[in-house]
């Protein structure tokens, strides 16, 4: 028998969650050929994986590379983790379908979150077709973002579709499903995603039913409104007959931690009554978003051009102050509240104020915090990404830890290559899913080893319906990464993040080798999967 990769002296994890056993692993192309002891044959080329284990490549379930994929079809940030695939279309945002007329507003709007789409495209299918050109080294699973929905029928305002473009939303969603979307996104404290009411989404999400459409949810508050978000997220998926799955979940201010372990239960709840719900967890206290979130929803209303019409209104300033402001010290937003202290600049074109936080950039600037934090985002034109400390400690391995929750990084890949790295980026992008093994499997304990590899491969493929891919198992597709239990952790930092992880030596993507020890191949070797 001759293979064209074979891998030799490894623990192999599968990713269903069962014990790690001595094995060998043999690929024939971009398939998984044959695994077992001691396995026979030649082999164009052998890995050694002595001291390794060898799991499926780690599946990111919730990412924005989507928009950046133009710019870095090599994903390296994501594939040096260990990740193979990306599921992106996230939180509402995607970059199509663009009705005809509405390129420029889609333009603005996606810009705001660093993405510089050229747009040659209006059908969702078309979109695909141009991402099916970058030639990417990660796979890609896309969802449709209700942002973009909204975008191309009602547009940016501030109210309800009539009957006709709630008909063409819906006409665009299957097309999209029908194109080879997995289904659709809503990011509902995002504009215009905020301004839909639950029965527009419950009738989206029954007309995608029948198509095997999944819905996934950036819910409507993750702080003061938890609960009642996690109740219209079950109820669009038990009304619309869809799968649901609950983005990055967490309990945001400190004064809703205590709200996470009744959230985790209404999960549970819901699944006992048989609505297939589940969620997924990055391993951070803090997330990342644009600055302009931090303003209440109207100051969004009518798109980009409103927003900052209105951020030079020293009216509309104030009337943003008094929605906002708690006790002239903290800023409450539907992500809870922040001190000014917790929200840091991330990335914006001044590369001296990355890093800064609100409280700092007061103090640069001579401005009291809320307008400095409103100069920035008008100066900017609303490109400023921020990263927010708003979650416990606990209660990210609290959520980590439970049996419904995958692992997802909310974040977008990264070009690493020579040159310099702008600004300060949440370092998910460089660390997620070696941080779960490092440091919430072998420091904290959290769970096994085996269980932290399927919460990032077998669990998140099922709920995907991938049919080949998160395990090793012969016939299945060659995606694999190979990491060392005893030196695997994130290196990335929030004061230095572009830095990749240690002790994830060997990644492969469809058959070929990818994370190649110190060499990172950027090859073509990701697919766009569809259903």
């Amino acid at each position: 028998m001759t293979w064209s990769l074979l891998i030799k002296n490894g623990t192999v994890v599968d990713g269903s969650g069962a014990p790690g056993a001595a094995a060998d692993v043999a690929l024939e192309g971009d398939r998984i050929a044959a695994i077992g002891p001691s396995l026979a044959g030649e082999s164009a080329r052998t890995i050694d994986a002595k001291g390794l284990m060898v799991a499926p490549g780690f599946i990111d379930i919730h990412s924005h590379s989507d928009l950046v994929y133009m710019t870095c079809p090599g994903a390296e940030s994501k594939v040096r983790q260990g990740v193979t695939t990306e599921v992106v279309g996230m939180c509402g945002f995607s970059p199509g379908p663009i009705a005809p007329g509405r390129t420029e507003d889609v333009r603005a709007w996606l810009g705001g979150i660093g993405a510089k789409t050229p747009a040659p495209w209006h059908s969702f299918g078309e979109y695909l077709d141009f991402l099916r050109g970058l030639g990417t080294s990660v796979n890609v699973v896309q969802f449709v973002g209700h942002g973009a929905l909204r975008l191309a029928t009602v547009g940016a305002d501030n109210r309800p579709p009539t009957a006709d473009e709630q008909k063409e939303m819906e006409r665009l969603l299957v097309e999209g499903l029908d194109a080879g979307a997995w289904g659709y996104s809503t990011g509902l404290v995002y504009a215009p995603s905020v301004y839909a009411s639950t029965e527009e989404l419950i009738a989206l999400a029954k007309s995608m039913a029948a198509r095997g459409g999944i819905y996934f949810s950036h819910v409507r508050g993750e702080a003061g409104t938890l609960e009642k978000a996690y109740e219209e997220a079950i109820r669009i998926g038990e009304e619309g007959g869809v799968p649901v799955q609950i983005a990055h979940v967490k309990a945001s201010g400190r004064e809703n931690w205590g709200k996470m372990e009744r959230a985790l239960r209404m999960i549970s709840d819901a699944r006992a009554r048989g609505v297939e719900v589940t969620g997924d967890v990055y391993p951070y206290p803090a997330g990342s978003t644009k600055m302009d979130n931090l303003l209440p929803p109207w100051m969004h209303d009518g798109g980009t051009a409103k927003l900052l019409e209105r951020l030079a209104d020293p009216v509309a300033r104030e009337r943003a102050i008094a929605d906002c402001l708690i006790g002239g010290e903290r800023w409450g937003s539907s992500s809870g509240s922040y001190g000014w202290d917790e929200v840091m600049v991330a990335t914006c074109s001044r590369p001296e104020l990355a890093g800064k936080n609100l409280a700092e950039l007061a103090r640069i600037t001579g401005r009291e915090p809320a307008h400095a934090m409103m100069d920035l985002v008008l100066s900017e034109h609303a490109g400023v990404s921020m990263v927010g400390f708003s979650q416990s400690e606990e209660n990210v391995a609290i959520a980590s830890a439970d049996p419904h929750t995958m692992i997802g990084s909310d974040s977008l890949s990264l070009h690493s290559g020579p040159g310099p790295h702008p600004g300060k980026p949440h370092p998910r992008s460089y660390g997620t899913f070696p941080r779960v093994l490092g440091v919430y499997c072998r420091e904290k304990r959290l769970f096994s080893w085996e269980t932290a590899v399927h919460k990032m491969t077998g669990m998140p493929a099922r709920k995907l319906r991938l049919k080949d891919r998160g395990l090793l198992k012969a016939g299945y597709a060659a995606d694999l990464a190979l990491f060392d239990p005893k030196t695997v952790r994130d290196e990335a930092t929030f004061p230095d993040p572009h830095r990749h992880p240690a002790g994830i030596p060997y990644v492969v993507v469809n058959g070929q080798v990818v994370v190649d020890g110190p060499r990172y191949n950027a090859v073509p070797a990701g697919r766009v999967l569809t259903r």
